[in-house]
């Protein structure tokens, strides 16, 4: 079952990482009640959405086309930006905590394609 979570939760880094870990599926978050981005922790991420060769391996060209975004937790503070953030880019953008990659937030519309292109085979 979908979770949603409004934007102002992101501010709680500690839950943010706590409930997307216990959830173990992507968290839709809203502002002003329409889902705006999803958050996931990166595991999930890293084994259902990447994209992949026939073979299975990491389609490093194409997972990379776009310069790779990384924020640390502590930028999740800062809704607004984050917000802006993620509808410039709808690609994925790395959350590093304590030096690793914990969470993977994504504009809704980079993971309705992303999410498309993986089930359909597109690019």
């Amino acid at each position: 079952m979908a979770k949603f979570v409004p934007l102002t939760f992101l501010k709680d880094t500690a839950s943010v990482v706590e409930f997307c870990q216990e959830c173990g599926d992507p968290v839709f978050v809203t502002r002003i009640g329409s889902p705006e981005m999803v958050i996931m922790d990166s595991e999930f991420f890293n084994e259902y959405l990447r994209y992949r060769k026939e073979d299975g391996r990491l389609d490093i060209r194409r997972e990379f086309a776009a310069v790779p975004k990384t924020i640390t937790i502590k930028d999740l503070k800062n809704t607004g930006e984050i917000s802006e953030l993620c509808s410039q880019t709808n690609e994925p953008i790395s959350i590093i905590r304590n030096g690793y990659d914990t969470l993977v937030i994504i504009s809704i519309a980079g993971y309705e394609k992303r999410h498309a292109d993986l089930w359909n085979g597109g690019d």
